[in-house]
């Protein structure tokens, strides 16, 4: 019930961004129409790196606001338990799919899915990532952004019904705004992409 209101929701966008299209076809070529969609997929993903940010600095000062800095604190051996516990109950009963980060995921996306990435990749990667971060887990934030920047770079190229080379492309805008994003190194995100 809840994939079949997601999917009437993403085709209410899609359908208000293909008349907005059509009005405008004749002002806006397809290739300003990518390059228009790419910088709203570049700034999706810098909210959604800015969200991961706060959302672990956030957890972080939750916990250890009232621990004293010349104190050791044996909490700090529970919290990433609990963290990577809290992950796992949100990966098995609320997302039920695989979230699994990082770069062979976008290849395999490109390679072989006709660079499409799974809707829930755009939040759910975010979340997970900064429970078990901010409960300090020794993972890195960086995997889930990209993940999520193309996500939402796939997605909103679904939406728009772009082929898969425009799909590919933004996909790689998403990638490297993530990058850029978490490291606030915009060479390294267009290396980055290059590299994919």
């Amino acid at each position: 019930m809840q994939d079949l209101r997601k999917h009437h929701k993403l085709r209410n966008a899609a359908a208000i961004l293909l008349r907005w299209r059509r009005r405008h076809r004749e002002k806006i070529s397809d290739e300003r129409f990518v390059l228009l969609i790419s910088f709203l997929v570049g700034i999706f993903t810098a909210l959604a790196g800015w969200t991961l940010k706060w959302i672990i600095h956030t957890i972080e000062h939750i916990l250890t606001y009232s621990f004293s800095n010349t104190n050791a604190n044996w909490l700090y051996l529970i919290f990433p338990v609990v963290g990577i516990g809290l992950t796992m109950l949100f990966i098995r009963y609320v997302v039920r799919d695989d979230i699994g980060h990082g770069v062979t995921k976008i290849l395999f996306a490109i390679a072989r899915n006709k660079s499409k990435i799974k809707l829930h990749n755009t939040f759910t990667s975010v979340l997970a990532s900064a429970v078990t971060i901010g409960f300090g887990g020794s993972v890195g934030a960086e995997a889930p952004i990209v993940l999520t920047g193309a996500a939402i770079g796939s997605n909103v190229g679904k939406i728009a019904r772009l082929n898969y080379k425009q799909l590919t492309l933004l996909l790689c805008c998403g990638a490297g705004a993530a990058v850029a994003a978490i490291f606030k190194a915009p060479i390294t995100g267009v290396v980055f992409v290059l590299e994919i």
